[in-house]
């Protein structure tokens, strides 16, 4: 795995403050989602702070997620395009701003797709991305956790040849062993496909522990979404790879707290 590349020549103190302004445009939704509960006379959200960050965070990410999408895509494009194969489990794919990457006419030897969206506020709008990506007919959403494939989701040890997980370990609950129970569902030579928020490889600077003080709100405003996972690690962790290929995210250094890990594991033959 590649070490986190130096700072880009465009680096600087203020790429710290960048947090600042995605949280921001979550607490500036805030307003909008509270009207439409009260228009359509659906109280009960607020009669939970959880089930109200669900809320909150899908009318947030259907509006913030396609231009989330536009600053990753340089990024996510080359991962996720011609890459998949065969049977795929999609984690937490929210709307389906990425469903367009797996079109059939560029992505022909995807057999199905399961996509594994435990918040019901995206089905509707993940099931429409599905269709306008003409994938309708082989993508099934499943309503249930990452940790909960086998058991409700129905998923088998060794049937799946390709996870794509982007954007989503850094919200999933207790995510290292989700990662622990998903490597046993790849097919010998199947593949991970990873794009996620990482804790920063510079705990030594000062960003280390600026990131860690962000994160104490942050997860609030992004549905659990937490900064300090070292992600990359419980993946090289979860079992053998034939091969490991992640890096850092192009030009992120010792100034971005919201740092990321991008790549592919390919799992051991049996």
């Amino acid at each position: 795995m590649a070490d986190a590349a130096s700072p880009a020549p465009e680096q600087t103190p203020l790429n710290l403050l960048r947090p600042f302004l995605l949280l921001a445009y979550s607490t500036y939704y805030l307003p909008f989602v509270l009207l439409t509960l009260f228009k359509n006379g659906n109280y009960k959200p607020l009669l939970s702070f959880s089930d109200f960050k669900d809320v909150w965070f899908a009318h947030f990410w259907e509006w913030f997620g396609p231009r989330s999408r536009e600053f990753a895509a340089p990024s996510v494009m080359p991962l996720l395009r011609n890459s998949a194969r065969g049977v795929c489990l999609d984690i937490g794919p929210g709307s389906g701003e990425w469903l367009y990457l797996y079109a059939r006419a560029s992505n022909p030897s995807i057999t199905k797709i399961y996509g594994v969206e435990p918040n019901p506020g995206f089905h509707a709008p993940l099931r429409t991305n599905a269709s306008k990506a003409g994938l309708s007919q082989i993508y099934e959403v499943l309503g249930c956790g990452a940790e909960e494939l086998r058991t409700k989701g129905g998923i088998q040890p060794g049937t799946i040849d390709t996870i794509v997980t982007v954007q989503c370990l850094c919200s999933i609950p207790t995510p290292e062993r989700v990662i622990k129970e998903l490597y046993p569902l790849l097919k010998p030579g199947g593949k991970w496909l990873v794009y996620e928020h990482v804790r920063t490889k510079f705990q030594g600077d000062f960003v280390g522990g600026w990131q860690r003080l962000v994160n104490i709100i942050w997860p609030h405003f992004f549905n659990g979404c937490d900064l300090c996972r070292p992600t990359e690690e419980w993946l090289l962790q979860a079992g053998p790879w034939d091969s490991v290929d992640l890096h850092a995210g192009k030009g992120e250094g010792k100034y971005d707290t919201v740092p990321h890990v991008i790549g592919t594991l390919t799992k051991a033959a049996a």
